[in-house]
């Protein structure tokens, strides 16, 4: 069974001048898999996105977030400049239509997913998403990609549990906030790992441990701010004594990834420490949960990553993983985090995870 690809050309269009989030970054994921043969491979199928249904984009958005996207994107268009949302975030007038296909290419991965056509997919898409909450657009998102995939797989796909990983270097404050008192679907659960650079030295400034959900989500989000310069070895950690064991017994059905690659040591907005084969060794350790709860079901949706030959390099290592080629990655020199870095993860950070959540989870 193949993996599946999402892209159209439609994700070029979301145009917002020599912006970081600039649609040169998939013209560089898209030119470096056809120039190392992903595109040619049999084992790889490009999948066709479709329009989100605007009934879909409510599953976690309120009108208002909807109109003022339309609006503006149509105030784009008729002018011909680009327009804002916040300081952050800018609207072309192709954005609206691009931001439908965005979303309604991580539906249409998850159709081919359940139905049994691939068995995993990566979705090369933007706009992104993670920052975007139920009513504003923040942190160059429009509408949330992971967050409408979830209520999908709720509500139109009878799935149950749902585990949202974000390994993007910004907190998926967005995310993090129309879960925070978990799903509104009856009877469904999803549980969030975020892993990202400190909020007290890169925005948006939040996921803090003590930022555990409330109500029905209460204890099942899972914040873990790595300090700058940490390198993989440290999201490592996490796997290992949080994600692991927590997965282990909640069970998820389907995996869901936030994938930012900003996490590379050379971006430049971050600060952390990451090798380009970081995020893929990574999802090898993801892909034994999958294997085990999910029926090795994983879809990946693209988040952020501003130094585009690099992130190119991280997508093509976790395609390769995901169509269980874990051996065959393009790697550079690796890194590991200093002793100072590995002591406060293993003698603070990581203990108070723990006992912020121990009341919550048998594991801990």
């Amino acid at each position: 069974m193949t993996t599946g690809i999402v892209y159209h050309p439609i994700y070029l269009e979301h145009k917002i001048g020599t912006h970081v989030e600039s649609h040169l970054r998939l013209v560089a994921i898209m030119d470096f898999l056809k120039e190392n043969g992903i595109m040619d491979d049999p084992n790889f199928k490009l999948i066709e996105p479709r329009k989100a249904t605007l009934n879909q984009i409510r599953y976690v958005h309120e009108d208002s977030l909807i109109k003022e996207v339309k609006e503006v994107s149509e105030l784009s268009d008729a002018t011909g400049n680009v327009q804002s949302l916040d300081m952050d975030t800018l609207v072309s007038g192709k954005t609206f239509e691009a931001s439908l296909y965005s979303v309604g290419g991580n539906l249409q991965a998850i159709d081919e997913i359940m139905n049994g056509n691939i068995k995993n997919a990566f979705a090369a898409v933007r706009p992104p998403g993670h920052h975007s909450n139920r009513y504003k657009c923040s942190g160059f998102c429009i509408f949330n990609n992971i967050a409408v995939a979830t209520e999908y797989l709720f509500r139109e796909k009878g799935i149950k549990r749902v585990a949202i990983i974000d390994w993007d270097c910004h907190h998926g404050n967005g995310t993090s906030s129309i879960f925070y008192s978990n799903t509104e679907t009856k009877d469904c659960d999803v549980i969030m790992f975020h892993s990202h650079q400190d909020g007290r030295t890169l925005y948006p400034g939040s996921g803090f441990i003590g930022e555990i959900g409330s109500g029905k989500g209460e204890g099942k989000i899972f914040n873990y701010p790595m300090p700058p310069r940490a390198a993989e070895d440290i999201i490592m950690k996490f796997f290992d004594e949080i994600i692991s064991p927590v997965c282990h017994e909640f069970k998820p059905e389907f995996i869901l990834i936030s994938a930012g690659f900003d996490t590379h040591w050379t971006d430049q907005l971050t600060n952390m420490g990451w090798t380009y084969q970081g995020p893929a060794n990574y999802l090898k350790l993801i892909k034994k949960i999958a294997k085990k709860y999910a029926n090795n079901r994983i879809l990946i949706t693209l988040e952020g990553g501003y130094e585009v030959d690099k992130q190119a390099k991280a997508v093509y290592n976790c395609l390769k993983v995901l169509n269980n080629e874990d051996d065959n990655l393009i790697e550079e020199k690796p890194r590991s985090s200093q002793q100072e870095l590995l002591d406060y993860i293993d003698n603070k950070l990581m203990p108070e995870i723990k006992d912020k959540l121990k009341d919550y989870w048998n594991c801990f």
